[in-house]
């Protein structure tokens, strides 16, 4: 392919060259009086590293510590479970990735701990860890970027530290925003009712740190004097009086659902005793209210934290100064760092008979790429009226005009035909199933209940798509048909595959998800190199977040099967895609079975973090480089990729787009095809009418379906389950 070429600028700034000396750490072997679970070891490592005084990090089975701190006495550190034993001096050497990646940890680690100290004596700013190992950074001293009656914006700086494969430091910054607000949770409910919230925070300090809960829902109109806390023997509002609650706080609230993020069961709580974390979902959701004064409001908090790139660029640097100054006592540097970009051409999109079109939407008009089901029922949980939106079923017409199928809503239900024992319940379903009924809406009000309904149909093999009446918009109804579709084995676009030879002509995506207790390895997901789809596979339970390398292997022997059965051929090239940070050896047993068979692989693992931002090098600004822009790092073996584009309002752009960072773990693949693919990709959404993912479909499927299997309960309901309807759209 001949690409266009540019220059880029990354929000990423050159320290120093890190010295042989700063380079030399002492590994010790980790000895175990009490070994860890299977699966487990990792974790536990890691937890050690963050408890010994001294700087470590954990590389591979060792735990690395820095020399200064190894040579003073005791030489041997200790826990209850755990020693510490034969140190031996190496030097890391950053041309290996795994070595490379210990000493970003260990340069990570001493910098956030020197803040953190710097924190606690001067009472001057902030420092806390980010949920991806960055540091998050604020002076107290700075006033609030914006300021309403419900919420608080502040800003400071995200940063990370990066080495490359010749020991060079990087410190790569953005701007972070700290959103608080002063509001209950009631006090919203009251103000916004129709408001989503997905994470809320404890009002009061328990073990001095205020708990963090994912929302579930509304209680169904219980009082916290008849909730029963079964373990605590008391009732919740017992429960709260105990813990300093106010009796205002108890009898103004109403009770409320949350769950631990690492435990799947709903408990109770107090919503005067609770407040959200704001999100900018939330914010989205309240600019579309109708109220003219909040979208005024809203628009602020856009217009201050939807910076351009060049704004972000220019505006980190006097951070990225003092910090060069004041920790690591070198000069500052001049600017960011420059590198050479590319640009990849558009996915081409293939509607019905191979039309090209140029959206998903657009195959409301020109017909999908493949058809489906053509029966679906309509479950109304909100009235006992057998009908459906007319935009959802006027979307329904114009599919079946088009395809010359018979395709519409031909069975209803209502809540009064439910019943309410849990027998009378599957009767309720299995009837409906005996009608050849695969695939339903669900049009209820959002509720505990959904994942119950949602299991329910899943044990009889019929996939759901709930949406709820209130704001049905053509955009909104448009999006829901493509869900239902997608969900009744339609395939609304295809790929056009590209026209370089050497490709992957299978691509499958792994993620790990966990449902509190346990991780599920391989939710999977693959399609052919034209972007159409082989389905999902179950994922196997696992103790720790590193996938077993026989299940990965059994999942890609499906997948290859399924291939097969289609081409009547195995594939000559796979490319396997894993969200986040490959693990050692998880791939290993899946490359040396298809090396037997001549079937090429190629590895690679896509992160959404650490890629930092791009600009295009126009002096004397920096404009946002456009989608599909990627620089490639043959030394590292790696790419960064603009996948996406930012927000769009009034024809302008609302800050910049964040790429995604890809490292090619094992193949002979160039780095410009996997990126081309990688792109194409992401631009395959079949369920999104105007918009697609920062994700390669394959990992994007993986990962929703990763979050739907850890809501089923028993996943085993899902064996015998059609593998082409995909339940996590």
């Amino acid at each position: 392919m001949n690409l266009t070429s540019q220059t880029v600028r990354l929000n990423r700034f050159l320290i120093k060259n890190l010295s042989e000396a700063e380079r030399r750490v002492y590994r010790y072997t980790c000895q175990w009086t009490e070994h860890p679970d299977i699966g487990e070891e990792a974790q536990a490592l890691n937890r050690i590293c963050y408890r010994l005084e001294a700087v470590a990090s954990r590389w591979q089975t060792y735990i690395l510590v820095e020399e200064s701190a190894a040579r003073t006495p005791p030489l041997h550190f200790e826990g209850e479970t755990w020693r510490l034993v034969n140190p031996e001096q190496i030097i890391l050497d950053c041309r290996d990735p795994n070595q490379r990646q210990a000493l970003e940890s260990l340069q990570r680690s001493r910098l956030r701990r020197t803040l953190e100290r710097s924190a606690r004596q001067s009472q001057a700013h902030v420092v806390e860890k980010g949920s991806d190992n960055s540091i998050l950074f604020w002076k107290k001293s700075d006033p609030e970027e914006v300021e309403h009656a419900g919420w608080q914006v502040i800003r400071g700086y995200c940063f990370d530290l990066i080495v490359d494969t010749a020991a060079n430091l990087y410190i790569e910054v953005d701007y972070h925003y700290h959103f608080h607000s002063p509001w209950t949770l009631q006090q919203w409910l009251d103000r916004y009712p129709e408001l989503s919230f997905s994470w809320v925070r404890n009002t009061y300090r328990k073990n001095n740190q205020f708990y963090r809960w994912q929302f579930v829902g509304l209680g169904s109109g219980e009082r916290p004097e008849t909730v029963w806390l079964e373990g605590l023997n008391k009732t919740l509002a017992e429960y709260h009086r105990a813990e300093g609650a106010t009796e205002a706080e108890i009898q103004n609230s109403q009770v409320v659902y949350v769950r631990n993020s690492r435990s799947g069961k709903p408990i109770p709580h107090l919503s005067c005793r609770l407040t959200p974390s704001l999100t900018l979902e939330m914010l989205s959701e309240l600019q579309a209210s109708g109220d003219r004064q909040l979208k005024q409001a809203v628009e602020a908090v856009f217009q201050k934290i939807r910076l351009p790139v060049q704004t972000r660029l220019q505006g980190v640097q006097p951070f990225v100064e003092w910090l060069c100054r004041s920790y690591y006592q070198v000069a500052p540097p001049q600017g960011p760092v420059q590198k050479t970009a590319y640009l990849l051409p558009r996915a081409v999109l293939l509607g019905k008979d191979g039309q090209e079109v140029e959206k998903v939407a657009d195959v409301l008009h020109k017909g999908c790429a493949r058809c489906g089901e053509e029966k679906f029922g309509l479950l109304n949980l909100c009235t006992e009226a057998p009908t459906c939106p007319p935009a959802i079923t006027t979307l329904l017409r114009d599919l079946s005009r088009i395809h010359g199928k018979s395709l519409e809503i031909q069975s209803f239900r209502t809540r009064s035909q439910m019943g309410e024992s849990a027998l009378a319940r599957h009767q309720f379903w299995r009837a409906w199933a005996d009608e050849g009924i695969q695939t339903i809406l669900v049009m209820m009000p959002r509720s505990l209940e959904k994942q119950r309904i949602r299991n329910e149909a899943l044990r009889v093999g019929i996939a759901t798509q709930f949406f709820t009446p209130e704001n049905l918009n053509p955009y909104k109804a448009l999006n829901i048909v493509l869900g239902l579709l997608c969900k009744a084995k339609w395939q609304p676009i295809h790929l056009q595959p590209p026209s370089k030879p050497g490709h992957a002509e299978l691509i499958i995506g792994f993620d790990t998800g966990t449902n509190g207790s346990l991780y599920f390895g391989t939710p999977a997901f693959a399609v052919f190199a034209n972007g159409q789809s082989l389905g999902w596979e179950l994922p196997t339970a696992q103790r720790g977040e590193k996938i077993s390398g026989q299940a990965i292997w059994q999942t890609v022997l499906k997948l290859i099967d399924k291939f097969f059965r289609y081409e009547n051929r195995y594939p000559t090239k796979v490319l396997l895609l894993r969200d986040g940070l490959a693990r050692e050896d998880e791939f290993q047993p899946t490359i040396q079975e298809l090396t037997k068979e001549g079937i090429a692989v190629d590895i690679l693992s896509v992160r959404k973090t650490g890629a930092g931002r791009l600009a295009l090098e126009k002096n004397p600004e920096y404009p946002a480089a456009q989608e599909g822009t990627v620089v490639f790092d043959s030394q590292e073996r790696s790419f960064i990729l603009i996948s996406s584009q930012p927000i769009r309002s009034r024809n302008q752009e609302l800050g910049s787009a964040r790429p995604l960072r890809a490292v090619h773990e094992y193949g002979d693949t160039d780095l410009e095809l996997l990126a081309l693919q990688t792109y194409h990709l992401t631009q395959l959404h079949p369920a999104s009418a105007f918009s697609h993912a920062r994700l390669p479909w394959v990992l994007h499927l993986a990962h929703r379906h990763s979050q739907e299997f850890a809501r089923i309960e028993p996943l085993s309901l899902l064996q015998d389950f059609d593998r082409n309807k995909l339940i996590g759209v």
